[in-house]
Parts: C-alpha cells; structure tokens; sequence
C-alpha cells in the first residue's frame, strides 16, 4: 500500500553506537571503506555503571544509541537523564538481540531442566526487553514496540513510529535499530548456508537512533529538522509489476535511492528502473551485514548529509531520498520510505 498524502513527521535527531566499525565520528567516513578496526564496547562511558549489570549486550548497544540520538534532539543534556515523558514512546528493531538469551536458556532446559535456568538470564529472553528497557530507563512512558521482521525491520519500525505519531497515539518516538553477533547467530547461518562459513563477523554488531516529532509543532519551533518522512510502501518477491511500489519510485525519480548490494530491495529497483542510474547510494557491505538494521543506517547516512534546517533543497539534492531495504538472507519482502530534505530557513510552515 502507498498513499502520496501522508503527514510529514520531522526527524530532530540520530546517534549511534558502532564499536564494531571503530565507533566513528562521521558514518560517510566508514561505510563506503573496509572494514574499521573494531574498538572494545564500554557501555559505561556513556550510561555509567549504575543499571548495567545483567543487562544483554545487544540493550547496551541499544541504550548508548538511544541516549545518542535523545541528546542530538535536545531532549537529554548533562543535567536530565530522564525524560518521564507520558507522549514520547519507543520502537525498536531487532532480529538477534536476546538470541544468545533465548538459545542458551532452552538448551539448558533441554539438558537438564527448568530449575537449572539463571534467574538473571531468563528476564532478558522477553523479546521486548530491549524496548522495554529503554522505555524505562529514558521515562518514555508512551508505546514500546519491539519489532522482529527480518532485513526489513528497520524500516517497518520507522513505519510504525511515524504512524504512532500521526495517528496521535504519540507526540515523539524514539527509533531504535540493533543487531548482534553471537554463538547461536553464527551456528543458525551456517546451518542454513545463508552466509559464507569462513566470514569471520557475519553480522554488523551494533545500534542507530533517530528521534521522531511532529513535523508542523517541530519546525515551527525552529527546532534542527534532518529530514521529513513522508510515504511508504512494501512488496513481496513474487508481486506483480503494476505493483504500487512503482508508484512510489516513479512519483520520487529524482531523489537519492539508497539500495544495498545484491538484496532484493536492488533487483526490485533494476527490475523497474534499470541499473544505471546516478541517483543511487549503495553503501556496500556494511549495510548488508547490518541485516534488520539496513533502513535506519542508511537513513542515518542521509540525515547526517543534512546539516539541519538552515540547508536549502538545491544544497541537499533538493528531494530527498528513498530508503529501500529488504530481500537479505533469504528474506523475499522489502519496502520504501521516503524522506524529504528538510526545508530551508523561513520555510518551516511549508509541509
């Protein structure tokens, strides 16, 4: 489904937590390149040491991004930790976060039994609990969501947010997207040949952050707005070519598409548009490896392109761009979202 008339929703601001990429400063710097030097994860330089214990590594990952993007947008400083927020909510995509938790927890009760669990652990297999956790910690006290959907996931917990915020169920939404590596992951993908044995880090270990707000409340405020998101679409590998996808591709050829290697979301796009075509970012094989994370790294790449609401259209490429993500490790669904480049000075009112 695609409708070109959907209420913009402003991003006001990302952050990241890539140890696994050397936790840089600028995304462009690294995406494009080999891979970074990893660096060692030390969640409690940026949350402290105070709530961390027992906490799953794919949470920690989640909370550094999520504090990330809540200081970007202006929503935590050095003096607020907490939000206690009854209309700033939470969505979070992850399809390996507690899979470590999850696996090691049935095994044990397989092998001997139920008693022989860790009382610790077992919270931590809640397949909410990264959300959850966040919601708690930051005082968002609107929804939390935990979204489990494969390569696509990013973008449909982007979806879900900005419907959230439309819908008025939410003023603000924090958008989440982590992915982690572990034992259970690596012996699940080799099992199921879905990516090549000898890859040392089959999966791109780490977590991005956007923060979500009304768009008209937004710039009206003056506040920095990095993009506006606008329609969406999904489809499945075997959809017909009339399919509304194509709609929304043709409605917004002049825009950057963001595609990734040799996905499905790609073959979709060549198979409708052909494969030259100089509006196209393929950030290569960290996107690919980022698995349901995609759609928000991108999305980040392109915010972070922006420099806020003082930049004009022709200094952004004027239209914005399309985030296409899906079709990764057998996956056969993939979407679209659209995000404007945000308006120029004075033109806050202009949706």
């Amino acid at each position: 489904m695609s409708n070109a008339t959907r209420t913009p929703v402003a991003i006001t601001g990302y952050g990241w937590e890539l140890p696994s990429l050397g936790n840089p400063r600028n995304l462009a710097d690294v995406l494009c390149q080999p891979v970074a030097s990893a660096i060692p994860f030390a969640p409690e330089d940026k949350l402290g040491k105070k709530g961390l214990r027992y906490k799953e590594r794919a949470t920690l990952l989640a909370l550094c991004a999520a504090k990330s993007a809540l200081q970007h947008a202006g929503w935590l400083d050095d003096t607020t930790e907490k939000l206690e927020a009854p209309d700033f909510g939470v969505v979070v995509a992850s399809n390996t976060g507690n899979f470590d938790t999850v696996c090691g927890a049935a095994d044990t009760i397989r092998r001997e039994h139920v008693d022989a669990t860790s009382s610790m652990d077992l919270p931590n297999a809640s397949s909410n609990v990264i959300a959850s956790t966040i919601a708690i910690r930051f005082g968002l006290q609107a929804i939390n969501l935990m979204v489990c959907s494969g390569s696509s996931a990013a973008l449909d917990a982007l979806v879900l947010a900005a419907n959230t915020i439309r819908n008025g169920r939410a003023k603000r939404m924090l958008v989440v997207a982590v992915e982690s590596d572990g034992v259970a992951l690596r012996s699940l993908l080799a099992q199921q040949r879905l990516t090549a044995l000898e890859e040392e880090a089959p999966i791109l270990e780490g977590a991005c952050a956007v923060v979500l707000e009304a768009a008209e409340e937004t710039l009206a405020s003056h506040a920095n707005v990095y993009g506006l998101l606008t329609d969406y679409a999904y489809v499945h590998a075997d959809a017909p070519d009339a399919h509304p996808i194509y709609n929304l591709l043709d409605r917004h050829q002049r825009k950057i598409k963001y595609l990734s290697g040799a996905s499905f979301a790609k073959a979709l796009y060549e198979r409708g548009f052909g494969a030259a075509d100089d509006t196209v970012i393929d950030l290569g094989d960290h996107v690919l490896r980022s698995y349901g994370s995609a759609a928000l790294l991108q999305l980040l790449h392109y915010c972070e392109q922006q420099g806020g609401v003082t930049a004009t259209a022709k200094e952004t490429g004027g239209h914005g761009a399309v985030i296409m993500a899906g079709g990764v490790w057998a996956d056969r669904r993939a979407g679209a979202v659209v995000v404007l480049a945000p308006p120029a000075a004075g033109e806050g009112a202009a949706l």
